[in-house]
């Protein structure tokens, strides 16, 4: 019987929540995952984790993403729910669309390093937005600096996912970067992350790897320096959040 209503509960819960855009919140106080709203404690997370979600019901969020190793991870497979009142939403707001069937996309010139964010209502399309971008090095490194190959390789991608950390999102080198000299000093010094590296805001295009974000170098917009990724100026990365959604298309060109 208790097992009746507990479905009869979950069904209930399911009927009533309500999609929403994808929002980026983080914890402002240490607090309990569940396995369904006003369900089962699975574990707790600490204050100051951020997470996301799209989904929302009666004070509850569902948790459709959050981010171990500093990498965003899916949660589709889990049913992770918390209080809303645990959670301080830092998302910043979106420049709305001006109408049905209207839809943007992203083209990255590398022979200019230029990106231009451009609005198509079905008749006629321009561009909203222009800035210019930091490029990936385009080459492999020698063998004694770790013989890593960084490109930004064109095509087509897409919006996977966007990440907004008002105090800076972290970024921490990784295995395969260890050797590279660059980074010797720091990791004997036992630093191995570095808050606002990628500024406040990133834009993420899903398997490639890439992403659209902001630098604490903007002496590196025009050059051909990163790992691969497209770096714009910070206050840029933060317009490019507000502006594209998941789904948007994003396209490297040479």
């Amino acid at each position: 019987m208790r097992l009746f209503f507990l479905l009869l509960s979950l069904l209930v819960f399911t009927a009533e929540a309500r999609l929403t855009e994808a929002k980026t919140f983080r914890l402002i106080l240490k607090e309990w995952i569940y396995d369904t709203p006003d369900g089962r404690h699975l574990f707790r997370w600490e204050q100051g984790t951020p997470l996301t979600s799209n989904e929302e019901i009666k004070g509850w969020i569902k948790i459709t993403g959050y981010f171990p190793d500093d990498q965003w991870q899916s949660t589709k497979e889990e049913s992770w729910w918390i209080r809303k009142s645990a959670l301080q939403e830092i998302t910043p707001p979106r420049y709305d669309r001006p109408g049905q069937g209207v839809y943007r996309y992203v083209v990255v010139d590398k022979a200019n390093f230029a990106l231009a964010v451009i609005e198509n209502d079905g008749q006629r399309q321009k561009v909203i937005f222009s800035t210019k971008v930091g490029l990936g090095m385009d080459r492999c490194l020698p063998k004694e600096e770790g013989g890593q190959c960084y490109f930004t390789k064109p095509g087509t991608y897409e919006v996977a996912f966007k990440v907004f950390d008002p105090d800076g999102i972290e970024w921490c080198i990784p295995k395969s970067m260890e050797n590279e000299p660059i980074y010797q000093e720091d990791i004997a010094a036992g630093q191995r992350c570095f808050q606002g590296a990628l500024g406040k805001a990133a834009i993420n295009l899903g398997d490639s790897g890439y992403a659209i974000h902001g630098t604490k170098n903007p002496a590196s917009i025009g050059q051909r320096v990163s790992h691969g990724c497209i770096r714009v100026l910070n206050e840029d990365a933060i317009r490019l959040y507000r502006l594209l959604k998941k789904g948007d298309r994003v396209i490297i060109a040479e």
